[in-house]
């Protein structure tokens, strides 16, 4: 599994961190124009931006004719599978963590503390999570010549669902603040997000598995 997550890290190596910068570069854009109403767009970026070459691999996979070598190894087609979906999620782990500390150097920098940074944050998580959710299982029947349109896609659906899942969401926390949970009401948003975001996460990975099975090269 390393071998197969350090592979997808230098097929797309250059591309991440020229992403990575791009992210940053266009964060503080937003912020020097904008008002506080753009952040969850700032966050949102910041996470897809960074994660968008990973998704990247599957067609460079298939530029190269990696992708049918690989089944020539030692490893099955779950270990595959696993290293597209552990290698997103790290990316997007690093996306999520270089968005809270744009925001705080936005704070600090400004002298102006953002509110409410981990639902911010949050937010964006979802959408990239949904987004790779989306994609995948796409992915895996359309072939890698669709990339572009899933990607994009992904990225789309997955802000249309977050938006339809607010009012969803606001209901649940009403009804964990009446609860007697030992939770800060602060954090009831970002963990419900949170929560979503895997379970449709991991839903997709068994989803793309099955396909990816069945699929013939």
């Amino acid at each position: 599994m390393k071998g197969l997550l350090l592979t997808n890290y230098y097929l797309i190596h250059r591309s991440f961190l020229t992403y990575t910068a791009l992210a940053i570069v266009i964060s503080a854009v937003i912020f020097y124009f904008a008002d506080p109403s753009f952040y969850r767009i700032i966050a949102m970026l910041i996470i897809l931006l960074m994660a968008m070459p990973a998704l990247e691999v599957i067609k460079l996979e298939s530029k190269t004719g990696y992708d049918k070598y690989v089944l020539t190894l030692p490893i099955s087609r779950k270990n595959v599978v696993q290293s597209h979906y552990i290698f997103y999620f790290l990316i997007v782990v690093s996306g999520t963590i270089l968005s809270y500390g744009v925001f705080s150097m936005y704070s600090l920098i400004s002298k102006s503390a953002v509110e409410d940074i981990v639902n911010i944050v949050s937010f964006g998580t979802f959408i990239v999570l949904f987004a790779g959710a989306i994609a995948y299982p796409l992915l895996y029947v359309f072939g890698a010549e669709k990339s572009d349109g899933i990607v994009l896609g992904g990225g789309m659906g997955g802000l249309f669902v977050a938006i339809a899942l607010q009012g969803v969401v606001g209901y649940i926390v009403e009804i964990l603040a009446a609860s007697s949970l030992p939770i800060a009401s602060s954090l009831h948003v970002p963990i419900l997000y949170t929560l979503l975001g895997m379970v449709m996460y991991i839903a997709s990975y068994f989803i793309a598995l099955s396909i990816y099975r069945k699929r013939e090269f």
